[in-house]
């Protein structure tokens, strides 16, 4: 038995034929959602559920804000962003409230909306969203966006893994800043994975790109971008330079790898990095990432100026 795994595991091919076979028959009794769905909660846990596809309209309409919520501060925009390989492993929730404490913006990858999950949100006092990829025994999981004030908005993209038909989402929320009329838009992506070929990333990316390019002001752009090769990090790489985007450099390492390559990415445009952060954590396959920024003084807007 142990010299075919063998053969499988020196081949990533053979891994990716492999472990989609494997994810065919745990994800038979999923559900995925027709369309893109929302499920989101304020901090009293109470959780309504919206169709909520990104379109340029709505971008459009988002980027006009609601000046009348509270806002972000220009000098310290703080981020989270983890795999959480749906809460699966002990200890998750103590590595979850240590590390992403005081974080004013936290994304998710393969977040499940657990009765825990919904517990640890809410002691954090946090407003969250998630974009349900499938509902699974009545549990849905996807890419999650939580923060310590209501976003202006969120909208979601799905896109299908082709060789299990399982999506991957995105979602997109923005957030005023305050004393400025710029807008920080935050998108947290879970990228396509098990392929062959490069066709299903591209057409993700693309996708976002045709949201993200609408919007004039600061992005984040964060996530488990699954660019586990080198043509998968020339695409995404592409998608930095069409947006003016750049990928944060984490020097030091301790990114979790696939294939050798690191895959938890942030990009960012528009602001300025403080300070960034690896935790080696043992409670998911993936390892946490954290980074701080402030807003870049050409983005910035006197008060008086504001819209």
């Amino acid at each position: 038995m142990l010299r075919p795994l063998k053969k499988i595991i020196k081949s990533p091919k053979r891994v990716l034929l492999f472990f989609s076979l494997c994810c065919i028959v745990l994800v038979g009794c999923a559900r995925i959602p027709e369309p893109e769905q929302l499920v989101s909660a304020g901090r009293d846990l109470w959780m309504t559920r919206s169709n909520g596809s990104c379109t340029e309209a709505d971008v459009l309409d988002t980027l006009l804000g609601d000046k009348s919520l509270p806002e972000l501060s220009p000098d310290s925009i703080s981020i989270f962003s983890w795999n959480i390989y749906k809460e699966q492993r002990q200890n998750w929730d103590v590595d979850f409230l240590l590390l992403s404490e005081a974080k004013d913006i936290i994304l998710l990858q393969e977040a499940t909306i657990t009765e825990e999950l919904q517990e640890v949100l809410q002691q954090q006092e946090l407003q969250w969203s998630l974009n349900s990829a499938f509902r699974y025994k009545g549990t849905d999981t996807g890419v999650l966006v939580a923060s310590t004030i209501p976003p202006a908005d969120s909208c979601g993209l799905r896109q299908n893994e082709p060789l299990i038909g399982i999506p991957k989402t995105i979602l997109v929320n923005t957030y005023g800043i305050s004393g400025s009329n710029a807008e920080l838009l935050v998108a947290n992506l879970h990228g396509i994975n098990i392929t062959l070929g490069t066709g299903s990333y591209q057409a993700q990316l693309d996708g976002l790109e045709r949201i993200l390019e609408k919007h004039n002001g600061p992005i984040i752009l964060a996530g488990d971008f699954n660019n586990w090769t080198m043509k998968r990090t020339e695409i995404m790489m592409q998608l930095a330079e069409k947006l003016s985007l750049q990928i944060l450099s984490f020097d030091e390492g301790g990114r979790t790898l696939f294939f050798g390559d690191p895959v938890d990415q942030i990009l960012y445009r528009g602001l300025v990095p403080l300070s960034h952060t690896v935790y080696p954590v043992t409670s998911s396959d993936h390892n946490p990432i954290t980074a701080t920024f402030r807003l870049a003084k050409a983005q910035a807007v006197a008060v008086n100026n504001k819209l």
